[in-house]
């Protein structure tokens, strides 16, 4: 099965140290961090090469590497000023990403909807909120390009990126260089995905599986409110047969861990390693019939 990982706001408030000890317990190997997170190491200068050294060699001493950076943020706030400001924070992060032993900085693609980036709006759906993305992302790629990194970009179904073939469409205009996604099923599945996840998650295999160096762990869930993304196993997806595309499409890709508490993580993870179990006593079955 993939090898592990977890995103570090899991472990939001614990020390570097305190966090690598327990993600290791758990048998995980990588770790995808937020620079702007506490982790008790010259939190006052967080974006300080010092600091990115020093936390890396915690993780590295208790066989955790840095997969990637998360600098999730509305790349398409409507508070003009506001986003600029936070544009020019992910650019500081996307120049850590050596310091940090990683290439990649992942962020989201944000909503015009004035207060909420989670939110479905009509001004998403439009030619000028996808150009103006388009440009964005140029910006930020090219950034990372310039220091040999790879901007990873995440869709989900209420964003202005709200697709996987939307995906697939940035990355025919703007070329591969410094530039690629994260396999994460879970934010573009749509209700009607749900009746037929074998199909919509192979579609999504399809169109971005091949760029997508980072994969996610989490569910899907549709309510009242629309879609959240919870914790794994406490959603709607089929977790055997994302377990399943995983090991025949990706299985060098670290799998990290999403939207858990430090009291979850056993549990998850026990889903996890299920269904990949499944994975491989159905790839069992299959074999002796054809033997």
């Amino acid at each position: 099965m993939n090898k592990l990982g977890f995103m570090s706001y899991i472990y939001m408030g614990w020390s570097a140290e305190a966090m690598a000890e327990d993600a290791r317990n758990h048998g995980m190997v990588y770790v995808q961090l937020d620079p702007k997170q506490s982790m008790q190491v010259m939190d006052d200068e967080l974006f300080s090469l010092v600091r990115a050294e020093k936390i890396r060699s915690i993780f590295e001493r208790n066989g955790i590497s840095v997969v990637g950076l998360s600098g999730y943020t509305n790349l398409m706030n409507p508070n003009l000023q506001k986003g600029e400001s936070k544009l020019e924070q992910l650019e500081k992060m996307i120049d850590l990403c050596s310091a940090y032993g990683t290439r990649y900085m992942a962020t989201e693609t944000g909503s015009l909807h004035p207060t909420n980036a989670w939110r479905d709006y009509e001004g998403n759906r439009t030619a000028q909120a996808w150009e103006q993305l388009l440009q964005i992302v140029d910006r930020l790629r090219n950034r990372a390009a310039k220091n040999g990194s790879i901007l990873l970009v995440e869709g989900f179904v209420n964003n202005v990126m709200a697709s996987a073939e939307q995906a697939a469409g940035m990355l025919k205009r703007l070329g591969t260089d410094g530039l690629a996604f994260i396999m994460d099923p879970f934010n573009y599945l749509t209700q009607e995905d749900l009746k037929r996840q074998p199909e919509a998650m192979t579609k999504i295999f399809d169109c971005i599986g091949e760029i997508s160096p980072i994969a996610h762990a989490k569910d899907t869930l549709y309510g009242e409110g629309g879609l959240t993304t919870p914790r794994v196993g406490a959603g709607q997806a089929d977790w055997n047969v994302y377990a399943e595309l995983l090991a025949q499409r990706l299985p060098d890709v670290p799998l990290i861990l999403e939207h858990a508490k430090p009291e979850d993580v056993a549990g998850c993870l026990a889903i996890i390693r299920h269904a990949f179990d499944n994975t491989e006593a159905s790839r069992g079955v299959k074999n002796a019939g054809g033997a």
